[in-house]
């Protein structure tokens, strides 16, 4: 059977690693169990918070729903601002600082100072984004600049900051692989935790949920092709008749590949990093080789990615810009100002 998810461990370590993940599974229960019986006590900030989060390791597509979100609620009168960890980002040792990365009008700093995801949400969304290694000193900074909603992005687990509203992002036939822990599997925590959840996010190729939440398809649409980070764009019907080769640095690299693919573009080859990698002088030798030796034309890869190879001398390069296509996307957004009302919030 194929393994679906960047995070699977060898078949055959799997028994081996199998203590190590009900431990594992006992401790983010016995976690979860403390903030639902009150034991510990979630943080509440002044203004609503919608979570979007997943339940494994690996990319789920949360980038592009976060960005969804923001531009939703900024169409709905709402100031939106996104709160991350930043991931991946250069910040000295111990800083726990807040940064400002956008006042709702595009990036203040570069990407390695943001971090990729914030940086691209920064640039393709009205959003004030936040990050910080404290979530909820990012989200005081926010709300000091003026936003009067808050989407956590990755804030399933962030259990000591109150959310009002959690979304869960699935993606493919086996959202949750062999339903096993880490380290034996890709799950963060056990399957029941997604029981919390509000609202369910999957691509069309994902099973109903097994928590009987309001499941909403969603897929990624191709907007353009752009050339190495300019304005410029080609064609749809002439990338198809170009030999390409991708690469990429996300949590699922597969997704951007399986994508490809449905856009009728087949790379001849592709390249895989782990997500939020930096490009440094040998990642660009690396691409330069790929590139020659694939034999292709070009070289295609994620907007992600992009934002972090602006003046690189690269070869030839497209970028897929995307944005996310969800059915029936004004039902999703009243049942979440719904339940935000129910909750209290005076919207």
């Amino acid at each position: 059977m194929s393994r679906l998810y960047p995070y699977n461990p060898p078949l055959a370590l799997v028994p081996l690693l199998r203590p190590l993940g009900a431990g594992f599974d006992f401790l983010t229960a016995l976690r979860r169990q403390t903030y639902q019986k009150g034991w510990s006590k979630a943080v509440k900030v002044a203004a609503p918070v919608i979570s979007v989060g997943n339940l494994t390791l690996g990319g789920n597509r949360k980038t592009p729903l976060c960005a969804f979100l923001a531009q939703a609620l900024a169409g709905r009168g709402f100031r939106p601002a996104i709160i991350s960890r930043g991931y991946g980002r250069k910040v000295r040792f111990l800083d726990r600082a807040p940064l400002l990365v956008a006042k709702g009008a595009g990036p203040l700093v570069r990407p390695e100072v943001a971090g990729d995801e914030p940086y691209l949400l920064a640039k393709i969304t009205p959003a004030i984004v936040a990050v910080a290694a404290d979530r909820l000193k990012a989200a005081a900074l926010a709300l000091n600049q003026g936003a009067d909603i808050l989407i956590l992005d990755d804030g399933f687990q962030r259990l000591s900051f109150a959310r009002d509203v959690d979304v869960l992002a699935l993606t493919g036939p086996r959202p949750f692989g062999d339903g096993l822990v880490f380290p034996a599997g890709p799950l963060r925590e056990r399957l029941a935790a997604g029981s919390a959840a509000d609202l369910v996010v999957a691509s069309n190729d994902s099973p109903p949920n097994p928590w009987g939440r309001p499941q909403f398809t969603a897929s990624l649409d191709l907007t353009a092709l752009t050339i190495n980070n300019s304005r410029e764009t080609l064609p749809l019907s002439f990338a198809r008749k170009v030999r390409l080769a991708a690469f990429c640095g996300l949590g699922n690299p597969q997704n951007f590949f399986a994508s490809l693919k449905a856009w009728d573009l087949a790379p001849v080859a592709s390249l895989a990093w782990p997500d939020h990698v930096r490009y440094g002088a040998d990642h660009i030798k690396r691409l330069r080789r790929f590139y020659r030796f694939s034999q292709a034309e070009w070289l295609v890869t994620t907007a992600k990615d992009a934002v972090k190879l602006v003046g690189q001398n690269l070869p030839p390069l497209l970028v897929a810009e995307t944005t996310l296509r969800l059915e029936k996307p004004g039902e999703f957004l009243d049942l979440i100002l719904g339940a935000l009302k129910r909750r209290g919030h005076g919207l």
